[in-house]
């Protein structure tokens, strides 16, 4: 039940209980009050008939006319009876008989008292009566009892009267008390009675302003107070739902991983970055020793668990792949919600690979262009030093060196065209027909082919256009070429096959040295060569099928290289029709 209900259900239950206590009390005493009269008004019409009986025979016939005549007169029951309580005549039962010591009124008599009463049920009248007993003297002797009775019904009317009397008083009297503890009540509970349901809507709806649209001089501080409340609510909901949702999308957007765990070792935050990393969904509410599988990682959230400080490191970890990571990790104490730990982790992978890769680059080009540029200081100090005397050996020195110079050559045109991308060079979309500038590509490497003896076919339909960045493209062409002449063995055939529809696929497809399975995962690297030494002597400066690479991402396409050793290698180029 609710409050307001039960501050008007209290005070009715008491007013009404000292209504009925007060109705009760008022009618008990008026009751009391109206017997002890009718005693004294029986008693006095019993010292009459006394004064009129014989009270040497009260047996006598003439006692009993007075008795009766008396009884008449009256409309009382009156009843005779000697010392020992025997009755001698009754006014109402003439043939009654028997002895009524035992009555309380007779009894009271019979102890030597002056007068006795009692109200009680008459079996004999099967009416309720009012009896009065008083004794007969005759000087100090005692010679009998008189008892006079009357029935409570003819003086009943007046007790019902005064008791319809005093109820409605009463009643009107009580029903005033609570009409008045009903308006105070409410004059108490008026502004809760306004200012709950506002405040019961602000929990509900902070989002929305609620007010109090009340005018009371009384309780106008109270209620503009309210309202100020409800504003200032509005407002902070509205921050910090805003602030919640920036939070949510950082914490979701971050390319970091971020969790928080509590002391018991329950993620209560992950975001998703972190679930990619421990290649796991849904770790929220899990152990951390559940889901995260290396070892390492462990024992540094363990490590701050017990420490309660930080912690900052890189690991190699498997979660479950091979990663660098590096892992920060802070003890946070909250007594509110509980101590917790949270770690942001970084993945490093790729930076660590970029980095060996950016010290292999270096390393490389150091090593290519030192053997070229030492060959050349070697040769010319051997001339200067008096060789250039000898034709013969000028002209072999001289050819060597013009080799270098070449290799070297273009080992730098390499670099740069690696180093060009998408962004480099202003538009320069041409429209080729394929099949034409396939065989122009081809007929630049004529002396090539005829010393090791290689026939290159083309596959592909011819008048086929296609628009391209000629920049880009014609490297990516050429490479292929170049990469599957250099790795061809003699006597042997290439196969240069194409096809347009929404995408152009170009495969080049040489029956030469092939490659391993962890040849192929790296032959798209800088300067990585199968052969090494074979390369080297060939004139090929490693960054070819980088180049290759590097083009046809920039053009939106893709390389991928199916090979066999001894066998042969398969380079398909897929590049967009738009």
């Amino acid at each position: 039940m609710k409050r307001k209900h039960l501050d008007y259900l209290v005070p009715f239950l008491l007013v009404c209980l000292l209504f009925l206590g007060s109705w009760k009390l008022a009618n008990h005493f008026f009751t009391k009050e109206l017997l002890e009269l009718q005693e004294e008004f029986l008693t006095s019409n019993g010292e009459l008939v006394i004064q009129q009986l014989d009270l040497d025979s009260l047996d006598s016939d003439k006692n009993q006319h007075a008795i009766e005549d008396f009884a008449k007169k009256t409309q009382d029951r009156i009843t005779l009876l000697d010392t020992h309580g025997k009755i001698i005549f009754d006014s109402t039962e003439p043939n009654l008989s028997g002895t009524r010591e035992n009555r309380p009124e007779v009894k009271f008599v019979l102890n030597k008292n002056d007068v006795g009463s009692s109200v009680r049920y008459s079996t004999t009248l099967k009416a309720e009566l009012l009896y009065t007993a008083q004794p007969i003297r005759s000087g100090d002797e005692i010679v009998g009892i008189l008892r006079v009775a009357k029935r409570t019904s003819a003086f009943q009317s007046k007790t019902q009267n005064f008791q319809r009397t005093i109820f409605t008083i009463l009643f009107l009297f009580y029903a005033f008390i609570y009409l008045i503890i009903c308006y105070l009540t409410y004059q108490r509970n008026r502004p809760i009675e306004t200012v709950l349901p506002v405040l019961q809507r602000m929990l509900a709806e902070p989002e929305k302003s609620n007010y109090v649209m009340q005018n009371s001089s009384q309780w106008q501080e109270l209620y503009v107070t309210v309202n100020q409340i409800s504003e200032q609510l509005n407002e902070t909901y509205a921050a910090y739902t805003s602030t919640e949702e920036q939070f949510s999308t950082l914490f979701h957007e971050l390319t970091i991983g971020v969790f928080i765990i509590d002391t018991e070792g329950r993620f209560i935050m992950i975001n998703p970055a972190m679930e990619e990393l421990l290649q796991i969904g849904g770790a929220s509410q899990h152990y951390y020793w559940q889901v995260i599988q290396d070892n390492k990682f462990i024992q540094l959230i363990q490590q701050v668990l017990v420490d309660k400080n930080q912690v900052h490191q890189e690991i190699s970890a498997k979660l479950p792949d091979s990663m660098n990571l590096d892992i920060r990790l802070r003890y946070i104490e909250n007594e509110l919600k509980g101590d917790q730990v949270m770690g942001t982790v970084y993945d490093l992978t790729h930076v660590r690979r970029l980095e060996k890769i950016q010290r292999d680059f270096v390393g490389n080009v150091s090593h290519e262009l030192k053997t070229p540029v030492t060959s050349l200081l070697g040769f010319t100090e051997t001339l200067l030093d008096g060789a250039k005397e000898d034709p013969d050996l000028t002209e072999e020195f001289l050819t060597i060196m013009q080799n270098d110079a070449k290799r070297l050559q273009r080992l730098i045109q390499d670099i740069i065209e690696l180093s060009k991308d998408g962004s480099d060079l202003a538009e320069d979309r041409q429209a080729l027909e394929l099949n034409y500038f396939f065989q122009q590509q081809i007929d630049l490497y004529q002396h090539l082919l005829k010393n090791k003896q290689i026939l290159i076919t083309i596959d592909g339909a011819k008048n086929c256009f296609y628009q391209t960045r000629l920049t880009f493209f014609q490297p990516i062409i050429k490479n292929l070429l170049e990469n599957a002449i250099q790795y061809s063995t003699e006597k042997s055939q290439i196969e240069l096959c194409y096809r347009l529809t929404d995408q152009l696929v170009i495969t080049v497809t040489d029956h030469g040295i092939g490659m391993s399975k962890s040849d192929q995962k790296r032959i798209f690297e800088r300067f990585y060569r199968v052969d090494k030494a074979r390369a080297r002597h060939s004139g090929g400066t490693g960054l070819g099928l980088a180049i290759v690479k590097e083009y046809s991402e920039i053009l939106g396409g893709t390389v991928e290289v199916e090979s066999h050793p001894k066998l042969g290698s398969t380079f398909t180029v897929t590049l967009p029709n738009n």
